[in-house]
């Protein structure tokens, strides 16, 4: 999963754009043109309710979208805000009409709840590892440096962290003082293990930097290098083989892609 999960951009975008089928919707089950039911939503009904159909909405699909820990409880609390707006509606205006409609927005929440509470829905927001497509450019490095003044092989590296295929014995949440040479440039960078990979038998560490002024600025450098040389992992970016097209045949052909993935 090189880029934002289509699945998700999707659900946001329909959140988004819901309030337009609010104005269709409720121009069809008044009898009024879409212009006079955009003038009664405005001029006549109360401010809160306008706020419903046209701001929460979007909200909740903007929620959505910025895929963090906050926004996830937050976009369930905008469905519980409009579900119980329904089941306010209904209660004032006891009628076959509505009911159908607060059955329709019910049957929407326990779906789209259901579809959030999935294990690997949940990760993304969760667990920032998930989100790849929110990493700095990586690039090739192959080398040799020192992890808490142990020889250590650095892999590949960016502005943000690093990937050591081999180091001293280190565990997740582990601080690790990191410590190389290139071309005339020493770099000293503070980090901390966030991925220890243990699929292999010589254990790989991936290390988020925990940047001062200084290692900031030297990285920065550093990643020019890189960049000018043509070291940037070609493969870790997006390609074809993640657009919207790619992922729509793949979820009709062969039920892929419903659920996120991490990149492998």
């Amino acid at each position: 999963m090189k880029t934002k999960p289509w699945s998700l951009i999707i659900l946001a975008l329909l959140h988004i754009l819901a309030p337009v089928g609010n104005l269709f919707l409720n121009a069809a089950r008044s009898g009024r043109t879409l212009s006079q039911q955009w003038t009664y939503w405005f001029e006549v009904l109360p401010k809160p309710l306008v706020a419903l159909y046209v701001l929460v909405p979007v909200l909740a699909g903007i929620f959505i979208f910025i895929c963090r820990r906050w926004s996830y409880w937050a976009y369930l609390g905008c469905l519980l805000v409009i579900l119980l707006s329904n089941i306010y509606s209904y209660w004032t205006n006891m009628n076959m009409s509505t009911l159908v409609l607060l059955l329709v927005v019910v049957l929407i929440d326990v779906l789209v709840v259901a579809y959030f509470v999935v294990p690997s829905v949940q990760k993304v927001y969760f667990d920032p590892r998930m989100r790849w497509w929110e990493a700095a450019p990586r690039y090739h490095f192959n080398h040799m440096g020192s992890a808490n003044g142990q020889k250590a092989f650095i892999k590949s590296i960016s502005q943000g962290g690093l990937f050591l295929s081999s180091a001293p014995a280190l565990n997740e949440n582990d601080t690790v003082e990191m410590d190389w040479t290139y071309q005339s440039q020493h770099i000293k960078v503070n980090g901390i293990v966030v991925y220890k990979n243990t699929r292999t038998d010589i254990p790989g560490y991936g290390v988020k930097f925990t940047h001062s002024d200084e290692s900031e600025k030297q990285m920065k450098m550093l990643v020019s290098k890189l960049r000018g040389e043509g070291l940037i992992i070609a493969e870790r970016l997006p390609g074809p083989e993640d657009s919207f097209g790619v992922w729509l045949k793949k979820l009709f052909t062969k039920g892929e892609g419903l659920f996120p993935k991490a990149r492998t």
